[in-house]
Parts: C-alpha cells; sequence; structure tokens
C-alpha cells in the first residue's frame, strides 16, 4: 500500500501540452500581439481544482532575437487576467523558457488561458509551431478579440498540480525526474511502460 501511495503521488503534477513536442515551423508577432493557448479541462479530462505551477514557451530554435515578452493567464473565454493574476515580464531564451507562477496561487477548477505578449520593436521571439495532431486551440490577437489559428499547435505549455479531484487520463506529459525517482517500485508490479515517441521530419515555414 505505501508503494502504490507513492506511484500515486508521482502523478500529481501535470503538464498539459496540445503541441507534440518537435519544432515543426514558427511564428513571429508584430509588435503589442499576443500569441495564446486555451487549456480545455475536458481536453485533459480533468475534474477537481489545480494550482498552475509554471507556464512553458518554446522559442524557435531558428530564431535568434531575444527580446521581452509578457506572460498572462487569462480567464475561462481569453477576455481578460485571471482574477488575483500578475502579468510577468521575461527576457527570452532560444528553446524553452519555464515563467515560474506558483507564488501567484492561480487555482484552476476550469478552462485558462496561457497568453504571451511582444513587448519589443525590432525583432520579435518567435514561438516554435507543431502540426501533428491539430488540435484547435491556439490563437493569436488580443484578448476579447482571438482568431484561431487552424494549421497549427504553438507550443506553449502549463504545468498544474492537483488540490483534490479527478485526474486526468490524456493529454498530458509527466515529468520525467520524477518517474525515475519511482520506476523501480513500479516495475515490481509490472506497471511501467515504455513509451515509444516517433519524430516526424521537421517543415520549416514561416508567417
Amino acid at each position: 500500500m505505501l508503494v502504490l501511495s507513492s506511484a500515486q503521488n508521482v502523478y500529481a503534477v501535470r503538464e498539459l501540452s496540445y503541441d507534440g513536442g518537435v519544432e515543426e515551423s514558427y511564428a513571429c508577432p508584430s509588435q503589442n500581439s499576443w500569441r495564446a493557448v486555451r487549456f480545455v479541462f475536458s481536453d485533459f479530462s480533468l475534474s477537481g481544482s489545480w494550482k498552475l505551477l509554471t507556464a512553458r514557451f518554446y522559442q524557435s530554435s531558428d530564431e535568434t532575437a531575444h527580446d521581452q515578452l509578457e506572460l498572462h493567464v487569462l480567464n475561462s473565454d481569453g477576455s481578460g487576467d485571471w482574477p488575483g493574476s500578475t502579468p510577468i515580464t521575461f527576457t527570452t531564451i532560444t528553446g524553452w523558457n519555464d515563467i515560474d507562477l506558483s507564488g501567484q496561487n492561480i487555482i484552476v477548477s476550469g478552462d485558462f488561458w496561457i497568453a504571451f505578449k511582444w513587448l519589443g520593436q525590432f525583432l520579435a521571439p518567435c514561438v516554435a509551431l507543431e502540426f501533428s495532431a491539430l488540435d484547435g486551440r491556439s490563437f493569436f490577437g488580443v484578448p476579447g478579440d482571438w482568431t484561431l489559428d487552424d494549421t497549427y499547435d504553438y507550443m506553449i505549455r502549463a504545468v498544474i498540480d492537483s488540490l483534490g479531484g479527478g485526474a486526468p487520463v490524456g493529454g498530458f506529459i509527466e515529468p520525467a525526474d520524477k518517474l525515475a525517482i519511482f520506476a523501480p517500485y513500479l516495475a515490481l508490479f509490472g506497471l511501467v511502460a515504455v513509451a515509444v515517441v516517433v519524430a516526424k521530419p521537421r517543415k520549416r515555414t514561416q508567417y
């Protein structure tokens, strides 16, 4: 019972994503424009309350510009900031940018958005795109006036921690370091599975 309980605790933290993890193109926003992903609870079979820990943004590996983006957590319809949340300004790096939100105590029990606004004037940090399994949850525009990007999934993710209630059954990525800790114990019960991910050749486009 102790081993099983510990194994269940491993799965309390979830990384939600619609992209497949392989950059296939990129999109560079114009000044003061936004890129956003809407995270829909039903897509991940989520229920209960979850604390938002981290927002993730993948700057294209083909883009060398490093400029300031402003992160916003938006309400369920994407019209404005999540109540009590505070925008965070950061300077991008190439690859994954992880923005810590744990101190803001943002509790979600329904749909929410992760949105980034470019604040610069010259070279925009370009978000990586992926289109292997289009989900229709990526948008550009401004809060309250969004346009669905029906061609790509933006590589924007959210990491959440369960505060009780149902756990998701799909559409997430487990933190590998936590799984490694418990892998020897899980193996004893035949619970460790090996997942094989096949990456498609990258297609480069820009718009």
